[in-house]
């Protein structure tokens, strides 16, 4: 049993990593639900450890399953009552992240970084030209054959970012949804979610048979994430939408300020 455990672990490993990566997985995924970008607090925690970045981002990216079904089981059920545009944002995001996890060290974050700053800037602008137009309930948004090929794209170059670094791929997927779909805050942070799991699970399946997670972080990193996603995922509801859409909007700008300096340094 130890020889066991000590193959799954690296030599840098100790029993007081476990409920410090559960406690930074329930904070890094609880403000995530909201703010996303919460891998940036658990890949730095996972990096103080001295793992290789691979690893960090792989097991990273297997950990928040935990907070993906957290979200899931606090969100109201109308988060599937439109089954058809789940399909239509989960496909081209589900092929990215394909191509993502397989490639995860030999595409370049930068160009990405690139795309994602370009596109990050047309949808905060598309949000706050629309800013007063009245959200949509999730069962009565339809997207036209002239949205698509531009939601298609996002959702494909997103899925492919989200697996190589992931790190504010949740802000953005929610910026989207809301500027572009007109759906309500709330209800985006719950479709997020779903379109996430079927990604999360592949990530899971190619990095764990390329040897890249870290198995006794990942499944403490199941438990806290889940704990802190469903606890905001609660709450959040009782806030009204507006608020939500407005706080969405700083964090926008926060998270494009954020990959602009990054790509630059």
């Amino acid at each position: 049993m130890l020889e066991f455990f000590s193959n799954i672990t690296p030599s840098s490993f100790h029993l007081w990593h476990l409920p410090v990566i559960f406690l930074t997985g329930m904070i890094a995924e609880g403000y995530a639900v909201v703010v996303g970008g919460g891998g940036i607090l658990i890949q730095f925690v996972l990096a103080s450890f001295g793992l290789p970045l691979p690893v960090v981002v792989a097991t990273d990216l297997g950990g928040v399953l935990g907070a993906d079904l957290g979200v899931m089981s606090a969100s109201p059920r109308s988060i599937w009552s439109n089954k058809k545009l789940i399909w239509l944002v989960t496909l081209p995001f589900f092929v990215g992240s394909i191509f993502g996890s397989i490639f995860l060290i030999k595409i370049s974050a930068t160009l990405l970084s690139y795309l994602l700053i370009a596109a990050l800037i047309f949808l905060i602008l598309y949000m706050l030209v629309g800013k007063n137009h009245e959200p949509k309930n999730l069962d009565e948004l339809r997207v036209t054959l002239k949205q698509y090929p531009l939601l298609g794209s996002i959702m494909g170059v997103l899925g492919l970012y989200t697996n190589i670094s992931g790190v504010g791929s949740g802000t953005f997927m929610k910026v989207a949804f809301v500027s572009l779909l007109r759906m309500k805050a709330v209800e985006g942070i719950g479709v997020s979610s779903i379109v996430y799991l079927p990604a999360t699970f592949v990530s899971i399946g190619i990095t764990a048979f390329a040897g890249l997670l870290v198995w006794p972080y990942v499944i403490t990193l199941w438990f806290g994430t889940f704990v802190g996603a469903y606890f905001v995922a609660t709450h959040i509801q009782k806030i009204p939408d507006i608020y939500l859409r407005n706080f969405l909007i700083f964090v926008a700008f926060l998270y494009l300020i954020y990959l602009i300096w990054n790509t630059l340094t």
